[in-house]
């Protein structure tokens, strides 16, 4: 598993990345397999670790079958913290990053408005495994909980942008899947 960058020294104003739990293909596997930063799952995503599968997921047709294998033949990480299990509550060590699923809209488009969102610190942003959603990471650096801030954020880009993201991925402990996407964009920040 790949630990990030070298010991090398970061520039003052940039943040430290923080690391969060990654897991085996199979949405069964309930322990972390080792962890990630964004730049990791960055370079992941860019190189096409998973670009077999995505590949593969985008040519099944019916939705039972997409689920089924996109929930068998991908890794995930859960971009809130690091957990000794998925079992636990909250994480050991939280991140504050938080990631919003977009299904089912233009992915150019959703991903044009998101990289115009000043309001709050993309960390990364990438097509989701099925080619017709985003997923977007952003750094929670507000008093709110994962949560609260989930849903604020959500109100905000539907209200604001008419962008809905799934509930569903508010949950603190939400998988996220790592496709392959070579358009994949990191905040330089996190570089």
């Amino acid at each position: 598993m790949e630990t990030g960058r070298s010991n090398e020294k970061r520039e003052f104003w940039k943040p430290e990345p923080r690391t969060f739990s990654v897991f085996e293909k199979g949405i069964w596997a309930k322990e972390p397999k080792g962890v990630m930063d964004p730049y990791s799952v960055y370079v992941y995503i860019r190189d096409g670790v998973a670009r077999e599968q995505t590949e593969r997921l985008r040519t099944i047709m019916d939705a039972q079958g997409m689920r089924l294998y996109k929930c068998t033949e991908f890794e995930s990480a859960v971009f809130s913290g690091v957990y000794k299990s998925l079992e636990d509550e909250s994480p050991t060590r939280p991140t504050g990053y938080v990631c919003f699923d977009f299904n089912y809209v233009s992915v150019q488009d959703t991903k044009d408005i998101l990289m115009g969102v000043e309001e709050y610190e993309t960390v990364l942003l990438f097509a989701s495994p099925t080619g017709h959603g985003v997923k977007w990471v952003v750094n929670n650096n507000t008093v709110f909980n994962h949560e609260q801030f989930y849903k604020v954020v959500h109100d905000y880009l539907w209200k604001t942008y008419g962008l809905e993201a799934s509930m569903e991925a508010g949950d603190i402990r939400h998988r996220c899947f790592l496709p392959w996407d070579p358009e994949v964009y990191i905040n330089p920040n996190y570089i």
